[in-house]
């Protein structure tokens, strides 16, 4: 069984063993001694040979191309800020203005080229020997990434908010789908979709806004390929009326759910079920800080693993994008990752 298999095999069930997946960008440039920004992020070549690289150094079972939240922003027209440590807006968009803009041609924006590329590159080289992974943002964090987080949630002062709120969804919507599509067809064999903020939005207002117009982005691109949702922060609220957010971004129906450490990874696979494959959610303040001894950083990653397997539908990943800093550190800890998912992946 090669890596896509291993990896596919975990969304359908029980798996030979806990596929290994952590989720690599900086730590990738840096093994390969390039500049984030400058070599990583605008040059596909360099990010795919970089990826290909550290997957086969520490034995990962996928690469992916994601770099940065701004791919889709640039092609509408957000000028990108190179001068922090990954790519940012500079100055975010207008609400207001919004309408008067014209659909972008994803196939004039460098950006948006430059990750189909890289995927093509990947497919090129690897072919379906190893899981290749593509990046959109979902519905919320790509308005978040064109109008400013801030900004969004000041739209929830108004009485219509969630109509303002899927109105602007609903304009950006088939551009995600094209982008998805464009990756599917240079041979991307899981779409990423990316929503870093929807923990700030909470289960009523997700559930009245985004959930939809996710569950139909979803769906669209799961007549083709499996979707990974990556939702960073704290989503196993449940509101005084019941909403609860780790159910709602499980009735998205995506292939596997990317849940960061603050999350209870026990109580995500009993309320979860077999509904969709987890993945994650090793602390990365655990991964990242000197402070913690090396027994600690084992036991943290023993934990994981042993919550995350039993019933399989599970890959290992940190809770977020495997920390980078110091380097020494983040290939220790990366390799005792793959040494102890090695020792009690299996099933």
């Amino acid at each position: 069984m090669n890596n896509l298999e291993l990896t596919l095999s975990a969304i359908r069930g029980i798996p030979d063993k806990v596929p290994f997946n952590p989720f690599i960008m900086h730590l990738a440039a840096s093994l390969s001694d390039l500049d984030y920004n400058k070599d990583y992020c605008q040059v596909p070549e360099n990010l795919a040979d970089a990826q290909i690289k550290c997957s086969e150094f520490f034995g990962i079972d996928h690469v992916n191309v994601s770099t940065d939240a701004y791919r889709e922003a640039s092609a509408w027209g957000v000028e990108i800020d190179w001068n922090s440590h990954t790519p940012v807006a500079r100055k975010p968009l207008k609400v207001e203005e919004f309408d008067s803009l014209e659909r972008p041609n994803l196939e004039e924006s460098q950006r948006i080229m430059n990750r189909v590329k890289a995927v093509e590159i990947l497919s090129k080289k690897l072919g379906d020997s190893q899981c290749i992974v593509g990046w959109i943002e979902a519905p919320f964090a790509e308005i978040c990434c064109l109008f400013d987080l801030m900004n969004v949630l000041l739209l929830c002062r108004y009485e219509d908010w969630d109509e303002k709120i899927k109105a602007l969804i609903n304009r950006i919507l088939p551009i995600q789908k094209e982008f998805a599509k464009m990756q599917i067809e240079a041979g991307a064999h899981i779409i990423g979709a990316g929503d870093s903020a929807i923990s700030q939005l909470g289960p009523m207002r997700y559930e009245r806004c985004c959930l939809k117009a996710t569950q139909k982005l979803f769906n669209e691109i799961q007549k083709n390929v499996p979707v990974l949702y990556h939702i960073c922060g704290d989503n196993s609220i449940v509101d005084k009326d019941g909403r609860d957010m780790l159910k709602l971004v499980s009735s998205t129906n995506a292939a596997i759910l990317d849940l960061d450490y603050q999350v209870d990874l026990k109580l995500a696979k009993e309320k979860i079920g077999k509904k969709n494959c987890i993945r994650g959610n090793t602390n990365t303040q655990v991964l990242g800080s000197l402070h913690y001894p090396i027994t600690e950083v084992m036991k943290e990653i023993t934990n994981t693993i042993n919550l995350g397997k039993p019933g399989g539908n599970y890959m290992y990943a940190a809770g977020c994008e495997w920390p980078w800093e110091p380097k020494n550190m983040a290939i220790r800890n990366l390799s005792l990752a793959k040494a102890l998912n090695e020792k009690l992946g299996l099933y």
